[in-house]
């Protein structure tokens, strides 16, 4: 995985994931809600029918949560997936508005367990998928950076 997280934080990201799995349609639906609401442009970008692409979401985290101590996989996944997004028209705006909607997501779902510890950790993994998926997308990020 990238080296910018740390093994205890690698833990963290597995067991919080694996801990949501149950309830990850519920996350999937409260996640593109609060999305579209920071990014209302990018509703263009996603079919009518959300249902499908709620599972794509849940699978592409598990996917990667997966891969944290794979770093060639790892790196492939997001590779892949920069790519893919760079087609659809996706923005620079776009990545800051999913990180702030996938933590707010989980911060809701976990509330008081969602400590300071597995929060960060969290950041620490989005800011790395969004800086190598958007370095594939041609993109410049600036998301969190004051975090």
């Amino acid at each position: 995985m990238n080296s910018t997280m740390a093994p205890e934080q690698v833990e963290l990201v597995r067991k919080s994931f694996d801990a949501i799995w149950s309830v990850r349609r519920q996350l999937a639906n409260r996640f593109y809600h609060r999305f579209f609401e920071l990014a209302p442009d990018a509703l263009d970008l996603f079919p009518s029918d959300m249902e499908r692409q709620h599972l794509k979401l849940m699978d592409a985290i598990a996917a990667i949560v997966g891969a944290l101590d794979q770093r060639e996989l790892f790196q492939s996944i997001i590779v892949r997936s920069g790519r893919q997004h760079a087609q659809f028209g996706v923005k620079s705006s776009h990545f800051g508005a999913f990180g702030d909607a996938l933590i707010w997501g989980l911060e809701r779902e976990f509330g008081a367990a969602f400590t300071p510890e597995l929060k960060e950790a969290w950041i620490t993994l989005y800011r790395a998928v969004q800086s190598e998926m958007m370095r594939e997308a041609g993109l410049k990020s600036d998301w969190r950076k004051s975090n």
